[in-house]
C-alpha cells in the first residue's frame, strides 16, 4: 500500500478517488506541531534552536499517521505547494524519524497546484526532496513571530496597552491609524466648476468651462462664489458659440490579468462583499474539491495547457473576433513571486459549473469569468473630444464622448470602474468644425476637496501588497487578526476605523518599537524571508540581523516608566482627542488625558482622585465626554435622574431603571414615572461586559421579581445597583450553587 498524506480531509477524499486501489490517502488537518508556548522555545543564545510540541488536539491525527506509515510500502507527503505546506511535510517527516518508524520505507515529497487526476498523477511520477530553503524560511518567520509575541506582548499586558503585537499586523494597524490622522488633519478647500448645456441640431450635451478671459480654468481656479459670479456676469444666456476643434481617436482597453490571492480578495470584496477571510475559506473549498488551482499565489502566469483550453473555449463560444492572434502574457508585479505557481484559475473551462451553490458558486463564477476574459481581445472605443468657442472669444467649453464599439473581453467580465465607462462620458451628436452652438444654460457647481478615503479590506490588502508587506498566505489572517484583537472596526461601508485600543498600540509601538511598525523595515524583513526561501540568505544570519535590532528595542522599552509612556501616547493622540485644544476638565478645570485600565483606555482628569471626571472613547474613537457619575437631577417626588458608569437611569431609591434614550435635559417626571412603573416603554437590559472566564456577556436588569439583578450564562445574582464589570465578574463567578436536598 502507498500512503499519501495531504492537509485536509476533503482533499483526501477527492484524491483517493483518482488514485484507486493500492493507495490510501489521509489528512494531517493542517499543522501538527508548533513551538512550545513558553519563554525559551526559541533559544536566542544557541543559534535560535527551536523546541517543538505536538499541537493540542492533534494527538489523534499523529496516531492515524504513524499507524498507517507502519503499514505503508511508500509514503508521499503532499501538503500544500507553499512555504507552510513545505513546513508541514518537514514536521511530519521529523516526527516519523524521531519515532524511528520509517526503516527502509521511502518517503517522497510531491506537490500539485490543482487537484485533477492528471496533476496528481504527474506529481507522483515526479517526486522530489523536501525543499530545505523553504523550510528555513518558515523557521525564520515562525521564530520572528514567536520572539515578538513572547518578548513584546508582556510589555503591553503589564501596562494595559493592548492584547499583543504582531510583526505584520502591527504595521496594518499603524496604516489605518495614520490614515485616520490624515483625515483629521485634512482641511477642506472650496472650488467651483462651470458647465454649459450646448444645443446643436435639436440635440443637447453638456460641456465644461476650460478657458475664460485668456485664463485656463483648472480644478482649483474658481475658488469661491465671487469668482463664479464674475464668469456668470459676462456669460449671459443664451450664449452663441461654434465648434472650434474636433479630435477623434480610437482607444482600447486590455483585459485584466488572472487572479492572484491579493486581486481575488480585492475583487471579491468589491463585487461579492466578502471579507478576505471568507474569500479564502470559500476558495479553499473550491480548491480541495478540484474546481480551481491553488488559491495562495502571487503569480499571474498560466500553464500552456490552460491557455490552450481557454483559447479553444473562446473560439468555440465567442468566435474569432474575440480571440487574439497570440496568447495574452501577463508579467507578475509582485516582488519575489513564485513563478512556478500559476494564477488562480478553474481546472476546467467548458463552462461555469452548475455543481455549486451559494458563496462557492459566486466566487467560482468570478474566477471563471476573469480567467476566460484574460485571454480575449481588447475592448475598443471611439473617443471624440470637442471645443466650443463663444462668438465673443471670451470662453471655451470642452466635452468628451466615448462609445464602446467592440466588447472584447468586456463581453463577459468588467470591473466596477468599467461598468461606468459610458455613464461617465457623454455620447456626442454628429458635428463639424464651424457648426453653430447655442449655450442655453450655464450651471455653476460648488465642490470641496475630500480627505483621503479610509481603508477597506480590499484597499488595505492592495496597500500592503504595494509596500511589499505580507504574502499571499497572510493577507486574510492580517485582516481578521486586527479586527479580532479590537484594534480596528468596520462601519456599514466596510471601512476601517481604528479603535481606542488601536490608537494606543500604534502610539506605543511608533515610539518604542519604531522598526516594528516601519513599512520599509517590515518590507525588508519580507524580502529577507524570500531570500532565505530562494537560498540567497542563511537562516541564522537572517535571525541574527533581525534579533539584534529587536532585542535593543525591547531592552530600551522595558525600563521606561508607565507615566512616560502615557505622556508619549497623549502627545501622539492629542489632536485626535482634543479638537481646538479643548483639554480642560469641565468639572475642575484640570488637564484631561488618556488613562489606561484593564478595561481599555479612557479619558480622565489629572486631578484624580480629587476629581473623578471620566469620558469614554466611542466606537469611532472620538471622545465622548459623559457626565460624571455623581451628577444627578432631582425630578421631584423622590425620583431622580442619574448617570451611571454604564449610562443614564432613573431611580426612586428602591428601583433603578435604565433610561438610555434620555439626558438630563430631555427627561421629565412623567417619563420617569412611566419607566419606574413598568409602563408601555420596554426597558432593555444593560450590557456590562464579557466574563473572560466563560466568554459570555453579563447583563444588568434594573427590575426583576426580587429587584435589580445581573445575569450571565444562566447565573443570576441580586444587586442593589448596577455594578462595574470587575464586581459583576466576581459576583457571577463566585455565586454559590443552591443546596439540593435528597428526597426521603
Amino acid at each position: 500500500m502507498n500512503l499519501l498524506i495531504v492537509e485536509s480531509p476533503s482533499k483526501a477524499k477527492t484524491i483517493e478517488k483518482y488514485l484507486g486501489r493500492g493507495w490510501h490517502v489521509i489528512a494531517s488537518v493542517g499543522h501538527v506541531r508548533d513551538l512550545v508556548p513558553e519563554n525559551g522555545s526559541v533559544d536566542t543564545e544557541h543559534d535560535f534552536a527551536m523546541h517543538w510540541q505536538i499541537m493540542p488536539g492533534k494527538e489523534k491525527q499523529i496516531k492515524l499517521i504513524t499507524d498507517n506509515v507502519q503499514k505503508a510500502d511508500a509514503v508521499y507527503l503532499a501538503s500544500d505547494p507553499d512555504r507552510e505546506g513545505e513546513a508541514i511535510a518537514w514536521h511530519i517527516l521529523d516526527i516519523l524519524n524521531s519515532k524511528k518508524l520509517l526503516g527502509k520505507t521511502p518517503v517522497y515529497r510531491v506537490a500539485f497546484h490543482e487537484i485533477t487526476k492528471r496533476a496528481v498523477m504527474d506529481a507522483i511520477e515526479h517526486p522530489r526532496e523536501i525543499d530545505s530553503n523553504l523550510v528555513d524560511a518558515y523557521l525564520v518567520r515562525r521564530a520572528l513571530d514567536y520572539l515578538i509575541g513572547f518578548e513584546i506582548s508582556p510589555l503591553l499586558w503589564r501596562r494595559n496597552l493592548g492584547k499583543s503585537a504582531g510583526r505584520v499586523q502591527s504595521v496594518a494597524v499603524k496604516l489605518v491609524v495614520d490614515r485616520e490622522r490624515e483625515i483629521e488633519d485634512f482641511k477642506s478647500v472650496e472650488y467651483w466648476s462651470v458647465a454649459g448645456q450646448c444645443d446643436i441640431a435639436k440635440k443637447s450635451f453638456n460641456a465644461g468651462l476650460v478657458f475664460f478671459d485668456g485664463q485656463k480654468i483648472e480644478k482649483m481656479t474658481l475658488k469661491n462664489s465671487d469668482d463664479v459670479d464674475n464668469v456668470l456676469q459676462r456669460l449671459k444666456t443664451p450664449v452663441h458659440a461654434e465648434i472650434s476643434r474636433i479630435d477623434k481617436k480610437k482607444t482600447s482597453h486590455k483585459p485584466y490579468a488572472p487572479f492572484t490571492t491579493s486581486t481575488l480578495q480585492q475583487e471579491a470584496a468589491r463585487k461579492l462583499y466578502f471579507s478576505s477571510k471568507k474569500t479564502m475559506s470559500v476558495a479553499q473549498k473550491l480548491y480541495e474539491n478540484g474546481f480551481i488551482t491553488y488559491m495562495r499565489t502571487d503569480a499571474t502566469n498560466l500553464s500552456a495547457d490552460a491557455i490552450g483550453e481557454i483559447r479553444r473555449f473562446i473560439m468555440e463560444n465567442y468566435g474569432n473576433k474575440f480571440l487574439p492572434t497570440s496568447p495574452n502574457i501577463y508579467l507578475t508585479k509582485s516582488k519575489n513571486a513564485q513563478e512556478a505557481h500559476e494564477a488562480i484559475r478553474p481546472t476546467h473551462f467548458d463552462s461555469a459549473t452548475n455543481d455549486l451553490e451559494g458563496d462557492e458558486k459566486k466566487l467560482y463564477d468570478l474566477i471563471w469569468k476573469r480567467t476566460i476574459a484574460c485571454q480575449m481581445t481588447n475592448a475598443e472605443f471611439d473617443s471624440v473630444s470637442v471645443d466650443i468657442l463663444t462668438d465673443d472669444k471670451i470662453a471655451t467649453f470642452h466635452a468628451v464622448g466615448t462609445t464602446r464599439t467592440f466588447d472584447g473581453f468586456m463581453k463577459i467580465y468588467t470591473e466596477d470602474k468599467d461598468d461606468n465607462d459610458d455613464e461617465n462620458n457623454t455620447k456626442l451628436p454628429p458635428m463639424n468644425i464651424g457648426d453653430n452652438v447655442i449655450i442655453s444654460k450655464i450651471t455653476p457647481d460648488q465642490h470641496f476637496t475630500q480627505p483621503p478615503a479610509r481603508y477597506t479590506e480590499a484597499s488595505l490588502v492592495k496597500k500592503l501588497e504595494e509596500l511589499g508587506i505580507g504574502r499571499p498566505s497572510t493577507y486574510a489572517t492580517i485582516m481578521s487578526t486586527i479586527v479580532d484583537r479590537n484594534y480596528v472596526e468596520q462601519d456599514k461601508q466596510r471601512r476601517f476605523h481604528p479603535t481606542s485600543g488601536g490608537w494606543v498600540i500604534a502610539a506605543y509601538l511608533a515610539k518604542y518599537f519604531s522598526d516594528l511598525v516601519d513599512v520599509n523595515f517590515t518590507a525588508k524583513t519580507e524580502d529577507t524571508l524570500d531570500d532565505v526561501s530562494n537560498g540567497k540568505t542563511d537562516k541564522i544570519a537572517a535571525l541574527n540581523d533581525f534579533w539584534g535590532n529587536t532585542k535593543n528595542m525591547i531592552s530600551g522599552a522595558r525600563d521606561v516608566k508607565t507615566s512616560d509612556i502615557i505622556d508619549n501616547i497623549n502627545l501622539f493622540m492629542y489632536k485626535h482627542l482634543f479638537t481646538d485644544n479643548n483639554d480642560k476638565c469641565p468639572k475642575c478645570g484640570g488637564k484631561l488625558g488618556i488613562k489606561l485600565s484593564k478595561f481599555g483606555p479612557f479619558i480622565g482628569c489629572e486631578n484624580y482622585p480629587t476629581c473623578d471626571y471620566t469620558a469614554r472613547m466611542t466606537s469611532n474613537d472620538t471622545t465622548e465626554k459623559t457626565q460624571t457619575k455623581n451628577e444627578s437631577r432631582d425630578l421631584g417626588n423622590g425620583i431622580s435622574f442619574r448617570i451611571g458608569r454604564f449610562g443614564p437611569y432613573v431611580t426612586d431609591g428602591k428601583k433603578n431603571i435604565a433610561a438610555k434614550k434620555y439626558t438630563a435635559d430631555t427627561i421629565t417626571l412623567e417619563i420617569a414615572n412611566e419607566l419606574l412603573s413598568g409602563g408601555t416603554q420596554k426597558v432593555e437590559p444593560i450590557e456590562i461586559g464579557k466574563n473572560p472566564t466563560t466568554d459570555k456577556m453579563i447583563y444588568f436588569y434594573p427590575t426583576g421579581r426580587y429587584g435589580a439583578y445581573i445575569s450571565s450564562n444562566k447565573v443570576n445574582v441580586s444587586v442593589k445597583e448596577q455594578p462595574d464589570l470587575e464586581t459583576a465578574i466576581d459576583l457571577i463567578n463566585n455565586k454559590k450553587p443552591k443546596k439540593m436536598f435528597k428526597k426521603r
